[in-house]
């Protein structure tokens, strides 16, 4: 769950990254993210989400099932922004390096720009039902498997030196996640800035040589 500093942040951030909406469903769907994210899904309720879609309680029932079809849609939603072009990226782009990159700058982006549906994304199916727990958890799992894939590629040519092929995959989705938490558009760095900042980082983790050093021995006999 957020902290609280990093609730007071986000919390802040809504007056200014209040999204436009078309129509009192979307309203609804934006009102339940902005709970989920704040409060968590247990501590929303039904009345809550009402009252900050600005509409009466027996309305909302037009616009939802039950609150965890609300989360459900939320959740895949969080997935299938990231899967799909994720699943683009390693289709087109053979060198693992530049795949990782173009992975880590996807994942930052989506965490910074839409903030509050990656936190219910990433925290939240703990909430969901068994049934639907393992459909999200599915998605997930192909999610990271793209990331794994890639560094695990990366690691036979020779241009990734890890210890762990899951750990590393593991310790960068994560690292990258925290973005969601902190990222501000008035902030010092802009979105560029922080998404080059992390894929040079995340080169480092890697074992991926600055431009311009001599390659190290190791390396030098794993790419013979």
């Amino acid at each position: 769950m957020p902290t609280k500093r990093s609730i007071d942040r986000y919390t802040a951030r809504m007056a200014t990254r209040e999204p436009e909406v078309s129509s009192t469903a979307e309203r609804v769907e934006q009102a339940a993210l902005r709970l989920f994210a704040i409060r968590g899904f247990e501590g929303t309720g039904i009345r809550s989400i009402a009252d900050e879609a600005g509409i009466t309680l027996g309305s909302l029932y037009h616009y939802i099932g039950t609150k965890e079809d609300l989360l459900d849609r939320l959740m895949h939603k969080s997935m299938l922004g990231l899967l799909g072009p994720g699943r683009e990226i390693v289709e087109t782009v053979g060198d693992p390096r530049e795949r990782i990159m173009k992975l880590v700058d996807l994942h930052v982006r989506r965490h910074a720009e839409d903030n509050l549906l990656s936190i219910v994304g990433d925290a939240e199916i703990r909430s969901l039902t068994p049934a639907r727990r393992r459909k999200a958890v599915a998605l997930r799992d192909s999610y990271e498997s793209l990331w794994e894939e890639t560094i695990e590629a990366g690691a036979r040519s020779g241009d990734f030196r890890v210890p762990d092929v899951k750990l590393a995959t593991f310790a960068l989705i994560e690292m990258c996640s925290g973005v969601a938490y902190w990222y501000s558009p008035n902030g010092r760095l802009s979105l560029d800035a922080i998404s080059k900042a992390f894929v040079e980082m995340t080169l480092s983790l890697l074992g991926v040589e600055p431009a311009g050093r001599p390659a190290t021995r190791a390396r030098r006999a794993a790419r013979r």
